[in-house]
Formats: C-alpha cells, structure tokens, sequence
C-alpha cells in the first residue's frame, strides 16, 4: 500500500520543516512545505500536472502572505481531491463559522503533538477514501442508470417500430381483405344476375318453342319435346345454387349454422330464400333465380315470416341481415 501524501502550509517555517521530519519519520510522504497559501496553490498545481496530488493538505489558518488558510484551502478543495486538516491558534468559533462550509476533516489547535497530528491524519485519509470510494460507486451507479435507460429507451423504440409495422402489415391485410370481400361481392352480384338473365331469356324461349308447338305444323312434337326437355334440365336451380351458396358462405361465414340452430323450422328451400334476402335482391330478381313466379315469391316470403314468428312492423330483409 503506498504511503499517505501530505502537503504541509504552515507560517512558520521551522515548524513546518519540524513536522516534515517526524512525519516522514513514521512513514509518510511529505510532498512539500509553504508559509504562503499562494505558492503551495501553486505548486500543488505543479504537482497536479505530473499526475502528483496530496491525500491531506495539513493547512494553518493563519499564513504568511496575503492570502490565509481559509481561503487557501477553499481553492484547492474547489479543484483537486484533496482533504483538509486545518492548523490554528485563532478563536475555536471564529474559525467554525469561517471555514465549516469546507468540511475539513480535522481542526487542531495550537500546540499540537505528534500523536494528535498523526490520529487526525489517519482519520482523515480513511474518511477521504470512503468518500472517493462512494462518489466512485455513485458515478458507476449512475453510468448504470443512464446505460439501461438508454437501452430501455433503444428497446422502447423498437418495440415501437415493430408495433408501428404490425399496425402497418395488418391495415394492408384489411385492406386486402376488403379488396377480396370485395371482389367476391361482385363475382356473386355477376353470378346471379347471370343466372337471373340466363333464367329469363331461356323462359322466354321455351315460351317461343311452344308457341311454334300449337302453330306451326311443319314441326314434330317429338322434336320440340325434346327441346323443351333440354331447356328444363337447364333452367334447373340446385347446379347454380351450389355456386351461389360456394361465394355467399365466403362472405357471410356461419350464416347457414346459424340459421339451423336459431330455427331449426326452416327448410333448405327457406334457407335459399333467406340468403338470396341477405344479399339485398328485390322479389323480381328472386323470382328469376328461383324460376317461380313473383306471386310464388311473395307467398314464399309470407310462409317465411311466419316460420320465424315475425311480428307486423318488422322488415324481413332487416331481419335476416341481422340475424
């Protein structure tokens, strides 16, 4: 362990070159001796730029120039590390009042011996060293706090950063999934109009073939027969509907379940109309989907609503929508 540094400021100089001997005497390393709180400022300064600095400065309160320990000792404990024992003959609450607020680490009063000087010292350095360690311990603690504060704001900003991405990624997979609604939407609404347009125009030319049947008799009744059995065949509605229900369940998923488990009454034909009144199609368009009548249609919503117990007032349509 190296020895305790002193720095010894004291107006009398025989005094001063008396307590270098015994002090050096019993171990410690005395770094230089002053009468004037001016030039040990400066030579402690000297020292300091050769990485050279006292552990305790042993400082008379009363010097030799113009400048007294007082004011010596708050200089030096303003810009180096270095603790204070003041030395003085001077009034005890004088000094107190003048130099308390330096916190020096010992007061000894004239005549002082050796023991006394040597206990102070030892006292000092191990308050100084306390004091360094905590203030150590303290800078290292805060370097802690401002690490981890750092990195918890680095890790904040990430998880921001990821938020703000999965927030990003999951609008353009809405807005994909609204694109796909969609686009199914308008698949379905083609679907059945075309199916509704192909309904009608093959109505129509069954109406012409038997028109042809009761006049014109260059034709058999064989052969028109026929026709007419083909075009029945495919103005047939469970292959059409099959796709209608394939696009319809895409957009109203569980629509079918729950219409069986809330009216288990309900027969697939009703299940038909229901979803064909789900999709907002007026009674017109029904007809020609389902190839009856609009008469047919009308009767088939009235039995409609009265398998589902429907009171005067509420709107079937609304009612399925929300069903």
């Amino acid at each position: 362990m190296a020895p305790i540094s002193l720095y010894i400021v004291e107006d009398e100089l025989i005094i001063a070159h008396d307590l270098k001997t015994k002090l050096t005497d019993f171990g410690y390393d005395v770094l230089g001796i002053d009468t004037k709180g001016e030039s040990a400022i400066e030579n402690i300064a000297n020292l300091q730029e050769s990485n050279i600095e006292p552990d305790i400065v042993i400082m008379d309160v009363g010097l030799a120039g113009k400048m007294d320990g007082i004011e010596a000792a708050r200089i030096l404990t303003e810009n180096y590390n270095c603790g204070i024992i003041f030395l003085t003959s001077m009034n005890k609450s004088e000094i107190f009042s003048k130099s308390f607020s330096l916190k020096p680490y010992a007061y000894l009063f004239k005549p002082v011996d050796i023991d006394q000087i040597r206990a102070a010292i030892e006292v000092a350095n191990y308050q100084r060293n306390l004091e360094i360690t905590n203030e150590r311990i303290i800078s290292e603690l805060k370097k802690e706090i401002e690490h981890r504060k750092k990195v918890e704001k680095e890790r904040n900003l990430r998880l921001q950063e990821r938020i703000h991405a999965e927030q990003k990624v999951n609008q353009l997979l809405k807005q994909k999934h609204h694109m796909e609604l969609d686009l199914i939407n308008r698949e379905l609404a083609t679907s059945s109009i075309f199916i509704s347009q192909k309904n009608k125009i093959i109505g129509l030319i069954k109406k012409d073939i038997n028109r042809l049947v009761r006049n014109d008799k260059s034709i058999t009744k064989v052969e028109i027969g026929k026709v007419l059995k083909t075009i029945d065949e495919n103005i047939k509605f469970d292959n059409d509907w099959y796709r209608i229900k394939a696009h319809f369940e895409k957009i109203h998923p569980g629509f079918f379940d729950r219409l069986r488990k809330n009216f288990p009454q309900l027969t697939p034909n009703d299940h038909k109309l229901c979803a064909l009144l789900r999709m907002n199609l007026n009674t017109k368009e029904i007809s020609h989907i389902l190839k009856i009548t609009a008469p047919s249609t009308e009767i088939s919503r009235i039995r409609l609503r009265k398998k589902l117990e429907l009171p005067k007032g509420i709107n079937l349509t609304q009612f399925i929508c929300e069903a």
